[in-house]
């Protein structure tokens, strides 16, 4: 059986992670009386996280999509003690095709975590925010999280692949690439996770379609993605994996009061 490896850029992408893709935007103060209701739909949620509050705030253009904001803005605020510890200002997030704006997923990670995510522009973003204040900022735009609770996998919306796998139980990142195949179908037997490729064929009108007969499993012992041959039968016995957020579940540039679960864990907040 042939096995190729992909390593690990947790090293180089990991500890940059903050830092890409996201370009400081001269930051505008949110002010109600800018944003009338004939042209904009707002929207604010505060979330009560530790002694923290996360707010969200997000003006979606109803109209006159001409004139700037063309789309969406929106503010990320953490507010402790009443200062503002960390800040994300959007002044305009582009669809580009795709679920755009800041969405609270309804299935967080287990405690002491809590998960707000960035689509559109071509970048995903994962914002995972512990109690203590500490923010990954990570490649993201869909997520699940294995059903043992440890490992949180982040999928990148953007227009090339990437993946982030999270270890919640040591805080740290163990694996972070935008250098593999695009993922078709993440697929769960027992306790193996792995994706299937995606290809394009000129008989399925431009969709991308599962290529056959090859696999990727993330090995959790050497944090690695390998590829592997697979057979029919193999893939039968293998289950099809639903993410935890997919974004085309929610509204655009809404932050709608959702019901939120932590995964298995009772939350207090």
């Amino acid at each position: 059986m042939n096995e190729i490896i992909i390593l690990s850029l947790v090293t180089v992408l990991g500890f940059l992670g903050p830092s890409i893709g996201y370009c400081e935007q001269r930051y505008r103060a949110f002010a109600a009386d800018e944003y009338n209701s004939k042209e904009f739909k707002i929207s604010q949620r505060d979330i009560k996280h530790g002694d923290m509050i996360l707010q969200i705030i997000q003006a979606k253009k109803l109209v006159n999509f001409k004139q700037s904001p063309h789309y969406c803005r929106a503010w990320f605020d953490i507010i402790k003690s009443k200062q503002n510890v960390f800040q994300r200002y959007y002044d305009d997030i582009e669809p580009v095709g795709f679920p755009f704006g800041l969405f609270v997923p309804k299935v967080q990670p287990p405690s002491p975590y809590f998960a707000i995510i960035k689509n559109g522009d071509y970048d995903g973003r994962l914002f995972l925010v512990r109690t203590d204040g500490k923010v990954y900022d990570l490649m993201g735009g869909f997520y699940f999280i294995t059903k043992d609770k440890r490992y949180l996998f982040s999928k990148y919306v953007s227009d090339t692949e990437g993946l982030v796998v999270f270890d919640l139980k040591l805080d740290r990142i163990v694996f972070s690439s935008d250098k593999i195949p695009y993922i078709q179908q993440w697929y769960i037997k027992e306790d193996d996770y792995f994706f299937t490729e995606s290809e394009w064929v000129p008989s399925n009108l431009g969709k991308p379609t599962e290529k056959k007969g090859l696999a990727y499993f993330y090995d959790f012992k050497t944090h690695q993605i390998v590829s592997k041959t697979i057979t029919a039968a193999e893939m039968t016995s293998a289950k099809a994996l639903a993410y935890d957020f997919d974004p085309r579940e929610y509204e655009d540039c809404i932050t709608e009061p959702n019901t939120y679960k932590a995964s298995g864990v009772k939350r207090e907040d």
